[in-house]
């Protein structure tokens, strides 16, 4: 199978919960649907797909979260707005979602490779199914008194999927999480020494972390290309409610002669700038590939 369609896709895939707007985008200190993980990033016509949300609302002090979803079939754009242009479905739901492929998804198509659109929308508060001209968004987000809910409380964005009969991709998986050498256990609070600076290089280097975390080798996975075969790539993002972490994301690191090392493995320094020690500090990691597969994991700290 040779994915000519699929190219035209792959930046949205691989950004599509990546909300812009925030800064830096790696810090969650709203309400935030991080990432939305299929079961099958590609599936075929009739196939049912779960999808799992992780998101956070660490400041919302354990308030209700309301939930809308949307499909669309083929929309003909890369943009998220291009499929909520298009939606064939909307409903109201939980954080998870299960959306059955069109069996018609392929018919029209000059080649046998399609996509199904899925927008999500998140509330603090009251999700009606229609367009909100302050948002731009499908649906409307209010609070107890009608008016419309911000970024504080509302986030919406979408993925998709890619419909094949003729080839599979997997989610890839992470391995092994790190910190500052040491290996991570899931479950396991970290604890961290406070630092009341801005810059992250004035704080002492006992606050000063690597965070690291491994691929299987297995996520590699190969595809075909009009060229010939291709090996999928992959990104590492990282997310904290507090603290300075160098960028969002990672490509897998490399060895002196440029090569990738194997496995792949996504470094990323880190240090708790302005503790808040009224709140623990979250961790989030998500890794994705080009073509519409991701996983998830988190940790926590704890201060010392």
């Amino acid at each position: 199978m040779r994915l000519r369609k699929t190219t035209l896709v792959i930046a949205c895939v691989v950004l599509a919960c990546e909300a812009t707007g925030f800064e830096p985008e790696y810090m969650v200190d709203t309400l935030r649907v991080l990432a939305v993980e299929p079961d099958s990033p590609f599936a075929a016509p009739g196939q049912t797909v779960n999808l799992t949300t992780l998101w956070a609302d660490p400041l919302g002090n354990g308030r209700s979260i309301t939930w809308a979803w949307g499909t669309c079939l083929n929309p003909g754009g890369t943009q998220i707005t291009d499929c909520a242009n298009a939606l064939q479905t909307l409903t109201l739901g939980t954080d998870s979602f299960q959306v059955t492929v069109p069996l018609d998804a392929l018919d029209g198509l000059s080649e046998p490779v399609g996509e199904l659109g899925v927008i999500f929308a998140a509330c603090a508060g009251t999700i009606a199914l229609t367009f909100d001209p302050v948002n731009g968004a499908p649906v409307t987000c209010t609070d107890g008194i009608g008016a419309i809910v911000g970024r504080d409380g509302f986030m919406w964005g979408g993925t998709r999927l890619v419909v094949t009969t003729l080839e599979t991709i997997t989610n890839p998986t992470i391995d092994k999480v790190f910190i500052d050498g040491s290996e991570w256990a899931p479950g396991f609070v970290w604890p961290i020494q406070s630092c009341a600076a801005t810059d992250p290089t004035e704080c002492p280097p006992s606050a000063q972390h690597d965070l690291t975390y491994t691929a299987t080798p297995a996520s590699l996975q190969m595809y075909q290309t009009p060229t010939g075969p291709a090996t999928v790539q992959l990104v590492g993002w990282f997310y904290v409610t507090q603290g300075t972490l160098t960028a969002g994301y990672a490509l897998p690191d490399t060895d002196d002669a440029g090569a990738p090392v194997s496995p792949p493995t996504f470094d990323m320094a880190f240090a708790p700038t302005q503790s808040d020690l009224t709140h623990p500090v979250h961790l989030w990691l998500v890794m994705r590939n080009n073509l519409g597969g991701i996983t998830f994991t988190d940790r926590q700290f704890s201060w010392q």
